[in-house]
């Protein structure tokens, strides 16, 4: 039996894996798509700003940029979920979008969604990718 190396080229998902990681991705996007709906509701409720004290309009506009900021990390999430479920597709889903290397088992199962294997990660993370 030849050992596993990062050198090796990634193997096909099993159909029963692709299956579970599918419905992890799809439950991941649900979730994501419900909270991305109530902070929407959050930022559109209007508030008589005229019958506010400063310290409300400011505890008004602090939560409106708190859901804001929230629903933009999600709108990233969903975005790298939505290209998962594509590489899913595709049969390349496991590989790492830079170098073809196989992703880390344990880095697929912490985060579904991962474009890179690890040490592609941190270049990226370093701003040299």
């Amino acid at each position: 039996m030849v050992p596993k190396t990062a050198a090796m080229p990634a193997k096909p998902l099993k159909k029963e894996a692709g299956e579970k990681v599918r419905k992890s991705l799809v439950a991941r996007r649900d979730e994501l798509l419900r909270d991305l709906a109530k902070n929407r509701e959050v930022s559109e409720e209007t508030v008589d700003e005229s019958a506010q004290d400063m310290a409300d309009r400011a505890t008004s506009a602090y939560t409106k940029e708190f859901a804001y900021s929230l629903s933009e990390s999600d709108r990233k999430i969903l975005l790298l979920i939505e290209e998962a479920l594509s590489r899913l597709d595709a049969g390349t889903y496991g590989t790492c979008i830079h170098c073809s290397q196989p992703v880390q088992e344990k880095r697929i199962e912490a985060v579904p969604w991962a474009r890179h294997c690890l040490d592609c990660q941190e270049l990226q993370d370093k701003g040299l990718l």
